[in-house]
């Protein structure tokens, strides 16, 4: 087989095998939560959060992608916020704050591996995606 051939052949099959492993992470968050947005725990999470939230002009159904994203992956994230009717600004917000502070506790493992102190890199992710959510909600407040 020529080397053109053999590139194809194998980009097809890391891709398959990468969208396979995102399906692995994406359907079964997508099934929990709307499992959550359907049952009584979605409410309570909207009275609960819904303050905090505006610090961030996110809705109270906010704090369901946020908190996915913090233990999860960006991708869990994205399947999170399509389940939900945000606009551009509160997905923009959204995926901002979870580009910040994503997968905290694999990456706080991973900073104590290397040497760092796993609860003040936490702290540092944790202090700028708020930073980031309240000057990117603020930005997509004022023009939206």
């Amino acid at each position: 087989m020529n080397l053109l051939g053999t590139a194809i052949k194998d980009g097809a099959i890391k891709g398959v095998k990468t969208a396979f492993m995102l399906l692995k992470i994406v359907l079964p968050v997508y099934a929990v939560v709307v499992f959550i947005k359907y049952s009584p725990i979605m409410p309570f999470l909207q009275s609960l959060f819904s303050p905090a939230m505006k610090f961030f002009h996110l809705p109270g159904d906010g704090i369901v992608p946020l908190i996915t994203g913090l233990f999860t992956d960006e991708y869990a994230t994205i399947a999170v916020m399509s389940t939900f009717d945000f606009s551009v600004a509160e997905i923009t917000t959204i995926a901002m704050m979870v580009l910040v502070a994503h997968s905290m506790p694999v990456e706080a493992a991973l900073a104590r591996k290397i040497g760092l102190s796993a609860a003040k890199y936490s702290a540092f992710r944790m202090v700028f995606a708020v930073l980031v959510g309240v000057l990117v909600g603020w930005i997509g407040g004022v023009f939206s």
